[in-house]
């Protein structure tokens, strides 16, 4: 698949550059969230069976492919110029740094906001975490992870 005008130039065969997802196992079972595309569309989830965790490990495209099937599209798009900021970011994000793990509450849950790397030789997606907030809280140390960590924040209270 090429670039349109309205795609980011990521490698064609990367579909999915962002995720935030929400899981608590207290009080019943909630898995929920949304996956950002290269067009900018936002593909929203909630309790899909079987769905496959952005980790530990990477996905293959086809395990991203089974996920999406699951989605439905939100009716908000994000802007391509704007969308196109947090792509160019998302390249340079590191996993090497976070903060240590603190306990905020119980039976919260916890969200999770994520980029995705891709890579074509292997064809899979490699999870880079931002941040984790809730139950406990961790934070990737990387200052492009916090920039994009809050426009995510910022994505989900325009879902809202």
């Amino acid at each position: 698949m090429g670039c349109s005008n309205d795609e980011i130039k990521v490698s064609d065969e990367q579909e999915i550059l962002f995720e935030v997802n929400y899981v608590n196992y207290a009080w019943g079972y909630q898995n929920r969230g949304y996956l950002i595309d290269k067009m900018g569309r936002i593909r929203r989830y909630e309790n899909p069976k079987d769905w496959k965790f952005a980790s530990p490990g990477p996905l293959t495209a086809a395990e991203m492919d089974e996920n999406l099937s699951k989605t439905t599209f939100a009716t908000y798009t994000i802007p391509p110029a704007e969308l196109e900021q947090y792509v160019n970011v998302l390249k340079k994000v590191s996993d090497g740094d976070f903060t240590d793990p603190v306990n905020k509450m119980a039976d919260a849950g916890a969200t999770s906001y994520y980029v995705y790397h891709f890579d074509p030789g292997t064809k899979t997606y490699r999870t880079v975490l931002l941040q984790s907030v809730g139950d406990t809280d961790v934070f990737n140390r990387d200052p492009d992870a916090k920039r994009i960590a809050d426009w995510l924040v910022t994505v989900s209270q325009k879902l809202n």
